[in-house]
């Protein structure tokens, strides 16, 4: 198989990569894609560093033998975790989100920012050190959010309490943030939610957040990228959108009925695989 018609594969711990999945399809719409899931093991969030490796070297393994010529790693919790061991491991090419959506935060955010995410990725303190690399002076928030990827994962609509819950985070920003990175590739699949906490909280003179970054398009960007550096888009036409998206989960209907949300329409393959 030529290079160029290989697929992309991205992976993460859900269903939250799906957010730089759609960013790609947009940017690269004649490219081949495969998407894995590990709904079944899903929050990496509370899981230990090892543990992480260990599944996501799983997921690596299977969407190499499926011939992908990249890996895109759509989880903010492996990306602190295991992103610099599986580039040693692999010999592929390996993005992951942490740097895109830093680069982003240093466009943006000059003073003052607010985090949302897992509970690993706060405590690994890798978006700490990584945006401080090139602001020293800047100010950050992190505010760990253990209940909202479980939440979106299993029907976000479905749970009466969201609001409540989503409000309990969102009242942890620093009320002098100018900007809130979502840290999370779960979490801007309830952006329209986000935004309307964030509007009720900024009437009440809670927070002064003017900009929302999320790092799915600047890691989709960041492969159109490479791959116009090295020669290797996919020019067929005839292969236009063809998606495979494949989940470790035991409910297959569940996964379907989440991604016909979350996918917008978008025509996809769905398979069920066991990575034990």
């Amino acid at each position: 198989m030529n290079i160029n018609s290989k697929p992309i594969g991205i992976f993460d711990s859900g269903f939250g990569g799906i957010t730089i999945l759609r960013e790609l399809l947009k940017l690269m719409p004649n490219e081949n894609y495969i998407y894995l899931g590990d709904n079944k093991n899903i929050p990496y969030g509370d899981k230990s560093k090892k543990e992480i490796i260990k599944l996501s070297s799983k997921m690596a393994d299977f969407l190499i033998n499926k011939n992908c010529k990249i890996l895109v790693i759509g989880c903010n919790t492996i990306s602190a975790s295991a992103s610099e061991i599986l580039k040693e491991k692999y010999n592929i090419p390996i993005i992951e989100v942490i740097s895109n959506a830093c680069a982003e935060v240093n466009k943006i955010s000059k003073n003052n920012i607010s985090i949302m995410a897992t509970d690993f990725t706060i405590k690994s303190k890798i978006y700490l050190k990584k945006i401080k690399e090139n602001n020293k002076e800047i100010k950050i928030t992190q505010i760990v959010c253990k209940k909202l990827c479980p939440m979106i994962e299993n029907g976000w609509e479905s749970f009466e309490d969201r609001f409540e819950i989503l409000n309990n985070y969102i009242k942890k920003i620093n009320s002098n943030s100018d900007s809130l990175l979502l840290a999370c590739t779960h979490y801007p699949l309830i952006i329209k939610d986000i935004k309307k906490v964030l509007k009720e909280n900024k009437n009440e003179n809670r927070n002064n957040i003017k900009k929302i970054i999320e790092p799915s398009r600047p890691t989709a960007l960041s492969v159109k990228k490479y791959w116009k550096e090295n020669n290797l888009l996919n020019n067929n036409l005839k292969n236009k959108n063809r998606l495979t998206i494949y989940t470790t989960s035991s409910d297959k209907n569940k996964s379907k009925n989440l991604l016909n949300i979350f996918l917008n329409n978008e025509k996809y393959k769905l398979e069920r695989v066991n990575l034990d």
